[in-house]
């Protein structure tokens, strides 16, 4: 059934912008990967190494990551940015640590707080230019809260956001450091950085402590590979224990082998690859937020939301984009994309520009802004509490006890320990009307 499926989608597709980097396989032409990769999918032996507590050649591989995005050590991991973001948070944070959290961050770093018992304060991004669009947090918002908060830990942000959009964190790094914290990055959107001068520097070359890459994401490697990176104040004996904890015990070495080679690509022709990529991005006159290769198209001005464009984008050209939202579209490239991908891009783009504008144009939403806000209590508390699942109409002015998010990219609505508002409920119903998969609320919202 899975397979039928897949196939199915493959005859649809004719030009991937979305996620992994591969692109449909076109990046593996010409390698092991589209010849036979599981005839290399072995196990620990005697000449293999070992990832649990590598000797060879995955210990230099991960020291080649390391030079590669400004670490001390980076680990390779096989159960994507989800593990190095359980691993990071564990390792940097003991039960009742008082944290500062960027609110629009990934379900995981809720799932790590939780892990961990440490104690949440959210801090909310601002807004971005591109209407609709978060933005990142500000050194200001991170000052607010070491303000409010004295007594916090440090910092978990994410950086760049889902759509691209950057914060300063050599700024915030500063600042964090100033107040005796630590400052963890979810760098997962950016794993091309370190390859070309078009994009950011790394976390890592801006002050981070510890920081999280995934692979897939935008470079030439499959889905699951991502790396944790650590800097100076952290032992990578003790981040390699806590890794075992979360990580699994039989790892792909056809996926270990793949990540080695999408980082010897980025080394040797990413900089290249990156202008010829360039070239074909920029005659789009697509919106973006600090990386090039994140496009935001927008037609919210003549009336057609993200989600009607997805659906021409489909249907007409075959071009499926990595999410649509009511505001537009989120398109991913990569060095795989083919100019025959950006011609047919160009077509569906143009096609959308000439539709009529409609009689009725919909007001763009307000973004919700939040004050930072600390959850009533750790994490792990909330599940030895007495709670209960409500509707929506019934959880305004109560406790959420869960994560609620949109589906994708998994950013939650919802957060455990914050009072669920009237603003939150509204826009859960209009993400739903959307035609967003809302995760968390399957029988109702829960609440304390």
């Amino acid at each position: 059934m899975i397979f039928d499926m897949l196939k199915e989608h493959q005859a649809k597709e004719k030009a991937s912008f979305h996620m992994p980097g591969h692109k449909n396989a076109r990046g593996f032409s010409g390698t092991f990967l589209a010849d036979n990769p599981f005839a290399y999918d072995t196990t620990e032996l005697c000449g293999t190494d070992a990832l649990i507590q590598p000797t060879g050649a995955i210990l230099e591989a991960e020291q080649m990551a390391a030079s590669i995005y400004g670490a001390a050590h980076s680990f390779f991991l096989v159960n994507g940015s989800t593990v190095g973001i359980l691993a990071m948070i564990y390792a940097a944070f003991c039960p009742g640590d008082v944290v500062l959290v960027d609110r629009y961050c990934h379900q995981s770093v809720l799932h790590a707080c939780e892990l961990a018992g440490v104690q949440p304060v959210y801090l909310t991004p601002s807004g971005s230019q591109v209407a609709g669009i978060p933005g990142t947090l500000s050194q200001d918002a991170v000052a607010q809260g070491f303000a409010q908060f004295p007594e916090a830990k440090g910092l978990i942000i994410t950086s760049p956001n889902y759509y691209g959009k950057v914060a300063d964190l050599a700024a915030i790094s500063q600042l964090v450091h100033h107040h005796g914290g630590v400052l963890l990055v979810d760098e997962a959107h950016g794993a091309h950085f370190p390859f070309s001068d078009r994009f950011p520097k790394t976390a890592m070359e801006q002050g981070a402590d510890l920081s999280v890459t995934s692979l897939h994401k935008s470079l030439n490697a499959p889905n699951q590979t991502a790396l944790l990176h650590i800097g100076t104040g952290f032992q990578a004996e003790e981040l390699r224990r806590v890794l075992r904890m979360f990580q699994t015990s039989s790892p792909s070495y056809v996926l270990l082998a793949a990540m080695e080679r999408a980082l010897c690509e980025g080394k040797e022709q990413g900089a290249d690859k990156t202008e010829q990529l360039i070239q074909l991005i920029e005659p789009l006159g697509c919106p973006s937020l600090g990386d090039p290769f994140k496009l935001l198209p927008s037609w919210q001005a003549q009336g057609l939301s993200g989600h009607e464009a997805d659906a021409i984008f489909r249907e007409k050209f075959g071009i499926y984009a990595e999410l649509a939202t009511e505001h537009g579209l989120l398109l991913m490239c990569s060095w795989h994309n083919t100019k025959e991908d950006f011609a047919l891009l160009h077509e569906a783009i143009r096609y959308c520009d000439g539709l009529p504008k409609k009689d009725s144009v919909r007001d763009i939403d307000p973004q919700l802004v939040f004050k930072p806000v600390m959850a009533r209590c750790a994490l792990s508390e909330l599940r030895q509490k007495e709670s209960q699942h409500v509707s929506l109409e019934r959880a305004e002015g109560r406790i959420c006890a869960g994560v609620v998010t949109a589906f994708p990219p998994c950013i939650p609505i919802l957060l455990p320990g914050e009072i669920v508002t009237a603003e939150q409920i509204a826009t859960i119903k209009r993400l739903h009307r959307e035609g967003a998969t809302i995760t968390g609320m399957e029988s109702g919202i829960k609440v304390i």
